[in-house]
């Protein structure tokens, strides 16, 4: 069982990273970010569903602030629920986005990325080294926003 907690810690944070730097980045930009021309280049049989994102400043901001929050949540282990399902919601927007992914016909790292997020959801990831085991002690209404 310690082999498997600190397994699951190693997870969550290394996906927590992934999700920090990513919005980090779009955050320090050099122009800024904006997910104009992703949206603009979009030829799968879902492109027509984005196209009314395009030049939308709230989502831009959406994208980049939630993958900072989502990444911070996971590496210290609180609200890992609430922000995977959020992570689950992002990666699987993106997946559809791109589909049919470039170099598979249903796999790509955005699904990936969205079932690990669902391993983390279900495992309790926030109560190895994490601060949702304390934060549920505290607010026990809320347990099902931590785990």
């Amino acid at each position: 069982m310690k082999y498997q907690s600190l397994a699951l810690l190693l997870l969550r944070v290394s996906l927590g990273w992934l999700f920090l730097y990513a919005g980090y980045s779009k955050f320090t930009a050099a122009n800024g970010f904006t997910a104009k021309q992703f949206l603009l280049n979009l030829q799968g049989p879902f492109a027509g569903f984005y196209q009314v994102f395009v030049g939308n400043p709230m989502v831009d901001s959406l994208v980049v602030w939630g993958e900072i929050l989502i990444g911070i949540c996971l590496i210290l282990g609180v609200l890992v629920r609430f922000s995977s399902f959020w992570g689950i919601v992002m990666m699987l927007l993106f997946y559809f986005a791109q589909y049919p992914p470039a170099h598979s016909f249903i796999v790509n790292d955005q699904l990936i990325y969205a079932l690990l997020l669902v391993y983390l959801m279900v495992s309790n990831s926030g109560h190895f080294y994490g601060f949702d085991k304390i934060l549920e002690k505290k607010f026990p209404k809320f347990k099902t926003l931590m785990g």
